[in-house]
């Protein structure tokens, strides 16, 4: 696995201080031991201008039951050991959503492996803590004002996705311009109109790069 360019790593480095809005942000916990750490970012392992697409999502899902991290560990090693987890999360497809995000990733990057597509593509939350209720609506702009808005600003060449509602509304409030497409995890993932969505949104991508 290789880690994010130094400007990535930077920005997302501050939220296992922990981060500062931990106690005050809705929902959010840290809770290591139990696999909540803020976490489900990936990519942006070459340089920041070689990054062509910035894949958003909600939040990430709840830990897995047997995702855990070491409670004692520097900020350092958290960032490592959760990228390290989400990396093989990607890599074997464990749920639904890691397989509909690999197939996206695949038709515009094909041929290639998840290590060299990596270099092209960063993968990140809207909000980076998981949340209760994972289905429904939220208006708790906190993490993407704090993370989010620097990560796509670090960014300048990228096309950016938003994959459901939530990731649009944390978009719409950064005033960032963004294709839509539907979310790439149940439910919203098994709905008719999703498939169609994604290749809409592959279809949009591949004209924004014959258009630069």
């Amino acid at each position: 696995m290789q880690l994010p360019g130094n400007k990535l790593h930077e920005l997302v480095l501050p939220a296992y201080a922990p981060c500062a809005h931990f106690g005050t942000c809705r929902e959010a916990q840290f809770l290591p031991d139990l696999g909540h750490v803020p976490r489900g970012f990936l990519g942006a392992t070459g340089t920041p201008e070689a990054v062509e697409l910035v894949m958003v999502f909600s939040e990430p899902g709840h830990p897995h039951e047997q995702e855990r991290y070491n409670d004692k560990s520097t900020p350092e090693q958290l960032l490592n050991e959760s990228l390290s987890y989400v990396y093989e999360c990607f890599a074997s497809g464990t749920d639904a959503f890691h397989r509909n995000a690999r197939w996206f990733i695949n038709q515009l990057y094909p041929n290639q492996s998840l290590d060299q597509q990596l270099r092209h593509v960063w993968l990140t939350e809207g909000r980076l803590c998981s949340i209760a209720k994972e289905i429904g609506s939220t208006t708790d702009r906190t993490c993407s004002s704090s993370y989010l808005v620097h990560q796509l600003s670090a960014l300048p060449n990228a096309v950016v996705v938003a994959f459901g509602r939530k990731a649009q509304h944390y978009l719409k409030g950064l005033n960032v311009d963004f294709i839509k497409a539907y979310a790439l995890s149940p439910p919203g993932a098994n709905h008719k109109p999703a498939k169609p969505s994604w290749e809409a949104a592959i279809t949009e991508i591949k004209n924004r790069r014959q258009s630069k």
